[in-house]
């Protein structure tokens, strides 16, 4: 009987543990909501860096484009001087 006494109040003690409040369900919900809100959050910025990083490479490979081109055009230019002082002998 002693031992059946004890058995029932463990288990009323564990049943009662093992019940949340419905405060602590709410706080556990709002916790979550604001994990997932974070998370989101999170996830935009990701993207947000991630478009600004794609911008700044194109317009790298733009700047890198641009300035061979130019310095190209300089070069030709320098040489076609350099033709010109040849033919004038």
């Amino acid at each position: 009987m002693k031992t059946s006494l004890i058995l029932a109040t463990a288990v009323a003690a564990l049943s009662l543990t093992a019940c949340d409040s419905a405060q602590e369900d709410a706080r556990k919900k709002a916790l979550e909501a604001q994990a997932d809100q974070l998370e989101k959050q999170a996830d935009a910025t990701r993207k947000v860096g991630d478009a600004a990083a794609n911008t700044q490479e194109k317009q790298g490979e733009v700047n890198s484009t641009n300035t061979k081109a130019a310095n190209e055009a300089k070069a030709d230019s320098l040489e076609n001087k350099a033709d010109a002082v040849r033919d004038t002998k």
